[in-house]
This record gives C-alpha cells, sequence and structure tokens, in this order.
C-alpha cells in the first residue's frame, strides 16, 4: 500500500481515548462503495454505528474497486508475519490525503501508529475486521446527517441542484 507515508514511533492512542483534538470518538461501519458515473472515482459510504449519519469519502477509483480483503491482504499479512496487528483505523479528515487517516498497530504490548490514506486505512480495517473511527468534529464538518441528505434531495427534485 504505497500511500503509507509515515511511522510514528510516538505511542498510538489506545482504542476508546479520546481521538483528534479530544473531540470524542465515534465509530464508523461502512455503508456501501458508490461508484461515481463518467469519472475516476468512487465513494465510500461511511456510517456512524447505531445512528443514521454518514461520512462519505471520495477516492480514486482504483482504491475502491478491488475487494477490501485484497486490498489489505499484502500489508496485512506483513504486519502478521513481523508479529503485529492492526488494531483500529481513525480517520482524520474526510479527504483523500496521504495523512487523513491513522492505522494504529500492536506488537505485544508496543504500539505503533502509521499515516495513511483514509481509502486505503479502510479497507486495511475491513480485512483485518477491527473499528474504524473518526472524531465527533470530522462528522460535524463532512458528515451528511439524514436532513442534509433529504434537503439535497428536495433540491434535486426541484430541480435546482444536480448531483
Amino acid at each position: 500500500m504505497a500511500g503509507i507515508v509515515a511511522l510514528a514511533t510516538v505511542p498510538a492512542a489506545a482504542p476508546g481515548e479520546a481521538g483528534v483534538g479530544g473531540a470524542g470518538r465515534v465509530e464508523l461501519e461502512v455503508a456501501g462503495i458508490l461508484p461515481m458515473p463518467e469519472g475516476s472515482s468512487a465513494i465510500v459510504v461511511l456510517r456512524e454505528k447505531g445512528a443514521r449519519t454518514l461520512l462519505p469519502l471520495i477516492v480514486p477509483r482504483g482504491m475502491a474497486d478491488a475487494r477490501p480483503e485484497a486490498r489489505g491482504s499484502l500489508l496485512g499479512q506483513a504486519i502478521e508475519a513481523l508479529g503485529g496487528r492492526v488494531a483500529e483505523v481513525e480517520i482524520d479528515r474526510a479527504e483523500e490525503t496521504r495523512a487523513g487517516a491513522r492505522v494504529r498497530l500492536a506488537q505485544g504490548a508496543k504500539r505503533v501508529e502509521l499515516r495513511a490514506r483514509p481509502s486505503e486505512s479502510v479497507a486495511l480495517a475491513m480485512a483485518a475486521k477491527v473499528p474504524i473511527v473518526t472524531t465527533r468534529r470530522v462528522l460535524e464538518q463532512a458528515g451528511l446527517s439524514p436532513e442534509d441528505l433529504a434537503r439535497a434531495h428536495a433540491k434535486v427534485k426541484a430541480g435546482e441542484s444536480k448531483l
């Protein structure tokens, strides 16, 4: 996974601790992957567990096309071969940047954190069957509530906007 750009040797936050800015952690689940027509992108739709707020991630088409198990398998196998395991993924930004997410690894008592693209991180989390989290702040900035979706749908229906 070429998007992994940094290896932090500082201790990673343990699952359950406050995330970026202490803004409260929110667990997400993958709701679906939507291809964008006539484009080179797709949308990975994450949903807040137990709620209806969505966090869409626009990712390059090639990042969303492969099955999560296949995308995460080589890196996952390498981590396992080195005696580690993926513990958690945290989405810091809804944009597809090279450091928009954190992959938290555990190797015995040692904790390591990798910075990576959100799409690669989500694929790895799905393959490892570990939690995907974000902060309440990220959801407030980039999330879509059912009301947001209803307003957008009404605008499209009224011919005011095209999606």
